[in-house]
């Protein structure tokens, strides 16, 4: 069994340095050729608080940078792709992963999708149909701190499911129970899970109540608690995205605010990735977070003027400093 990951940021670290230590055969594949030398030279270097950190060495994995994937392809194609980058980069990713040409009789691998937001997984079944693919959501908090060095901040659930189809079983499935098997061999949690979409529902509320208002303050998680003012705004998020949700038959449990809270608590030291694009200059994922809300509440015929806001907001940011 191959996996290839795809991205090189604190996920794809933090995977592929845990599955490449367990055994699992790994390529991982960055943006730059910088990263994938560091990577070749170094290995992976995972620290957590508390306990002496772990290390792939170079010799348990394969790295490259992401155009060099095709060519490895030709020698061997990767039974397993994990898309470990941000919303912007994963279209072109399939579109890359497209051109290849499998073997003749050979089975199309599984795509496994990382990203925020939602409404991503049409689009990149749209690129590669003939493909096995499934939306993944973690609670693995992790920091890149090097190219090759990246810090565990705390151990999650990461579930797996086939997008859109109600949690129908495929007859592969096994497939999908040998890289759930893999996950558990390096240490994770995986739950391979028959409501992802409910999942997901669930991840891009908490995104869009937290992840813009810490950018736009510029503040960690746990500062979105110490302001009846910030807290009042937070709920008027919530309010509305529950309501589009109602307008849209989604379904969500009754305590969602009270978990808000709680990450907020749990996490409250963290620099949400939303705030660490606008502090570094670059594209946020806003358009398929609180953007994503506002196209929902569009087509269900509703108004949501605090989700549209604050994407305007964030994309007015990032015009404002290019």
């Amino acid at each position: 069994m191959l996996i290839d990951i795809v991205g090189a940021g604190s996920l794809g670290l933090l995977f592929g340095g845990k599955l490449a230590r367990s055994g699992s055969r790994v390529r991982i594949w960055s943006r730059s050729a910088g990263q994938a030398d560091e990577l070749r030279h170094f290995g992976i270097h995972i620290a957590k608080d508390g306990e002496s950190g772990i290390r792939a060495n170079p010799t348990q994995f394969q790295s490259g940078t992401i155009g060099q994937l095709g060519q490895a392809w030709e020698m061997e194609p990767g039974n397993y792709v994990l898309v470990m980058t941000k919303q912007k980069d994963a279209e072109a990713v399939c579109r890359y992963l497209s051109e290849f040409r499998l073997p003749q009789g050979a089975s199309p691998p599984v795509l496994v999708c990382f990203q925020n937001g939602y409404g991503h997984m049409d689009r990149l079944k749209a690129i590669l149909p003939e493909w096995d693919m499934l939306a993944a959501v973690t609670t693995e908090g992790a920091k890149r701190t090097s190219f090759h060095e990246v810090f565990h901040a705390g151990s999650g659930d990461t579930w797996i499911g086939e997008s859109g189809t109600g949690g129908v079983a495929r007859e592969d499935s096994s497939r999908w129970l040998n890289l759930v098997h893999a996950f558990e061999k390096a240490g994770f949690y995986p739950v391979l899970s028959n409501e992802i979409d409910n999942m997901m529902f669930r991840k891009l509320l908490i995104n869009a109540v937290i992840n813009p208002l810490t950018a736009l303050w510029r503040i960690p998680n746990g500062d979105l608690l110490i302001s009846p003012a910030r807290i009042k705004l937070m709920k008027e998020l919530y309010n509305e995205t529950i309501s589009v949700y109602d307008a849209c038959g989604i379904r969500h449990e009754d305590d969602m605010w009270d978990q808000i809270l709680n990450v907020c608590r749990a996490t409250s030291g963290n620099t949400s990735s939303m705030l660490k694009d606008v502090l570094a200059g670059s594209p946020t994922e806003i358009g398929w977070i609180n953007g994503s809300i506002a196209a929902m509440a569009q087509k269900a015929g509703v108004q949501a003027p605090a989700n549209e806001l604050m994407t305007r907001l964030i994309e007015g940011i990032i015009a404002e400093e290019e």
